[in-house]
C-alpha cells in the first residue's frame, strides 16, 4: 500500500511540473512599432463582390484574438501599413452526381457537379508608407469544398435558377476560407523565441 502512495505521489509531481516544453513566439521585429500598424480594407482583384470585407474582417479578428500586434484605425497615425490583396477566388466542380432517374428535367444519363472546390489566394504586404518600402510579404492559398444544391439544377424555366453553381452557397464559405488563410498568415508573422 505504501508503494502505491509513492507511485501516485510521484506521478502527480511529474504531471504538475510538466515536460518543460512551451510554445514561445513573438511577432517579428518588422511589425513592432510603438505607433502600431494600419490595416486598410483589402484590394479585391477578383469579380467576387464584397469578398474584400470578409477577408479584411478575418485578419482583424485574428489579430484581435492574439493581441500581439498593435494595430490602429487611422492611417495618419502610423507609417506602417499592412495591405491585403485578394488575388484569386475560383471554384470548380470536384465530384459529380449521376442520378439514375434524372434530376428535374435532366436526362438520367446526365452527370451534374455535386461538390465544388472553392480556392482563394491572398497576399499581404507590410509597407512603410513614408519610404514605400515593402518590409514583409506573404502569400497564402486556402480552399474549402462546397456541397452543391441539386434541387433546381434542371429548372430552366425558373428565372432565379443559377444552375449547379449556386452563388450564395459559395459566398457563405468565404468566411471559412478567410479564417484559415488568416491563421496561416498570422503564423508567418511570428518568430520562435
Amino acid at each position: 500500500m505504501w508503494l502505491w502512495f509513492r507511485v501516485l505521489g510521484f506521478t502527480c509531481l511529474v504531471l504538475s511540473v510538466g515536460c518543460g516544453y512551451t510554445l514561445s513566439h513573438r511577432v517579428k521585429k518588422v511589425f513592432e512599432d510603438p505607433k502600431g500598424v494600419f490595416v486598410p480594407i483589402f484590394t479585391n482583384k477578383t469579380e467576387e463582390l464584397g469578398a474584400e470585407l470578409v477577408f479584411t474582417n478575418a485578419l482583424l479578428r485574428e489579430l484581435k484574438v492574439h493581441q500581439t500586434l498593435k494595430f490602429v484605425d487611422q492611417k495618419a497615425s502610423t507609417p506602417l501599413e499592412l495591405r491585403g490583396v485578394i488575388e484569386q477566388i475560383s471554384y470548380q466542380p470536384t465530384a459529380f452526381y449521376a442520378p439514375l432517374q434524372g434530376v428535374n428535367k435532366l436526362q438520367s444519363y446526365s452527370m451534374v457537379p455535386d461538390q465544388i472546390n472553392l480556392v482563394a489566394t491572398v497576399k499581404l504586404n507590410l509597407v512603410n508608407r513614408e519610404t514605400q518600402e515593402v518590409l514583409w510579404t506573404h502569400t497564402v492559398s486556402g480552399s474549402r469544398i462546397v456541397s452543391a444544391y441539386l434541387g433546381r439544377t434542371g429548372d430552366k424555366e425558373g428565372a432565379s435558377s443559377f444552375g449547379i453553381y449556386t452563388q450564395s452557397l459559395i459566398d457563405a464559405r468565404y468566411s471559412d476560407v478567410a479564417r484559415d488563410i488568416m491563421r496561416d498568415i498570422y503564423d508567418s508573422m511570428l518568430e520562435s523565441l
